[in-house]
C-alpha cells in the first residue's frame, strides 16, 4: 500500500523536473537588443533575427543611404543577431538574403528605423514623402537581387517575387495650420487703393506668430461677380501680431473703382517652423502572418522612399525576424 509520504515524494520529484528544466532554459538576454532568446527555442518554437551593416555615418550613428527616390531597393541582410535553431531552419549565407532550410509554417516580422526627427535635430532638411517597406520571397528557381557588398541593390522586376507583407507610409511632414471662415464686405476700392481687415485666428494646432504664413480667399472675387474688373484685384494676408492675420484687398491694376460685395473669406494660417507628423523615431513594424515557406526559398527586405536623400538608421530596431508557427 502506498503511504502518504511516498505520494508526496513522487509529486515533489515530478514538480522538480520541469522546474530544473526551466532554470536550464532561461531566456538569454541578447546583447544590444531588447529581445530575449533561448538556445534551442521554447516549446518547439525557434526564432531568428537578422540585421544590416551600416555603410555610412550620420550624427554618430550608422546609416544606409538610398541612391535615388524612384527605385525599390533590397537592403542586404548581413548580420546574425540570434538564431534559436542554430542554422537548422534558416540562415544567412553571405548573399544578402535569408535562406529557408526547412519546410515549415513561419511568421515574418520586419522593422525599419527611418529618420523623422523633430525640427532642429539635423534630420529635417526635407519634407518626408511616401515610403515603402516590403518582405519579399524568391521561390526556388527564382534568383534574388544580386548582393553587392556595402550597397543596396535595385529590385528591377519586383513582380517575380512574392510580396509576403507590404506597407506604404504616406508623407508626414506638413505645416501645422489653423483656419477660419468669416464674412467680410471690402466695399468700394478706388484705383490704386486698398481695403483691409484684421482677423482673430482661433486656437488650433499651433499659435500663429509674426513670420508665419497666411493664405486667403474671398468668394466675391470672381468673374461672375466683378466681371472684367476682377483682373486687377489682388488679395493677400500676413500675420501682424500673435494670433492676428491682416487681410488686404488691392485694386492695384484697375483704372476704375470696384465695388466688392460681402462674401465668405477663408483664412488659412500655416506655421513656417512647426510641422505635423514628426516623431522621435519613424519605426515601421510589419508582419506577414503565418506563411508556408519551403527549403531553398530566399527572403529579403525591400524599401523605397520618394524623398531624395533619404536614408535608413541601422539600429537595434532595424531587422528581419523569423519564427516557426507550430512545433
Amino acid at each position: 500500500m502506498t503511504d502518504r509520504r511516498t505520494l508526496l515524494t513522487a509529486a515533489a520529484a515530478a514538480l522538480a523536473t520541469p522546474l530544473a528544466t526551466a532554470r536550464r532554459s532561461r531566456p538569454v538576454p541578447a546583447a544590444g537588443i531588447s529581445e530575449h532568446y533561448v538556445p534551442g527555442g521554447t516549446r518547439g518554437i525557434q526564432r531568428g533575427q537578422f540585421t544590416y551593416t551600416a555603410t555610412d555615418r550620420f550624427e554618430g550613428y550608422g546609416v544606409i543611404r538610398l541612391p535615388d527616390a524612384k527605385r525599390l531597393f533590397m537592403v542586404p541582410l548581413t548580420k546574425l543577431v540570434f538564431d534559436e535553431s542554430s542554422g537548422a531552419k534558416f540562415a544567412i549565407q553571405g548573399d544578402g538574403v535569408l535562406t529557408v532550410l526547412k519546410d515549415d509554417l513561419y511568421e515574418l516580422t520586419t522593422n525599419m528605423d527611418w529618420p523623422a526627427q523633430a525640427r532642429g535635430s539635423g534630420q529635417d532638411g526635407y519634407d518626408v514623402d511616401s515610403r515603402k517597406l516590403q518582405i519579399l520571397r524568391a521561390r526556388v528557381g527564382v534568383n534574388p537581387p544580386v548582393y553587392i557588398e556595402d550597397q543596396v541593390t535595385p529590385i528591377v522586376d519586383s513582380g517575380q517575387y512574392d510580396r509576403l507583407a507590404t506597407h506604404d507610409m504616406p508623407g508626414a511632414s506638413v505645416p501645422q495650420a489653423v483656419r477660419i471662415t468669416v464674412p467680410w464686405e471690402p466695399g468700394t476700392v478706388a484705383p490704386g487703393a486698398m481695403a483691409y481687415v484684421d482677423v482673430a485666428l482661433p486656437t488650433g494646432s499651433f499659435a500663429p506668430a509674426v513670420g508665419d504664413l497666411v493664405r486667403v480667399s474671398h468668394t466675391s472675387l470672381t468673374d461672375a461677380v466683378l466681371g472684367a474688373q476682377n483682373i486687377g484685384i489682388l488679395i493677400s494676408g500676413r500675420i501682424v501680431a500673435p494670433g492676428v492675420a491682416r487681410v488686404i484687398v488691392e485694386n492695384r491694376y484697375g483704372v476704375q473703382a470696384v465695388a466688392i460685395p460681402s462674401g465668405s473669406m477663408n483664412v488659412l494660417a500655416e506655421s513656417a517652423v512647426a510641422s505635423a507628423g514628426n516623431n522621435q523615431d519613424a519605426w515601421c513594424y510589419l508582419g506577414s502572418g503565418p506563411v508556408m515557406l519551403l527549403a531553398g526559398e530566399k527572403l529579403f527586405v525591400g524599401v523605397r522612399s520618394s524623398s531624395l536623400g533619404d536614408f535608413l538608421q541601422i539600429s537595434n530596431s532595424s531587422f528581419l525576424r523569423i519564427s516557426n508557427v507550430v512545433p
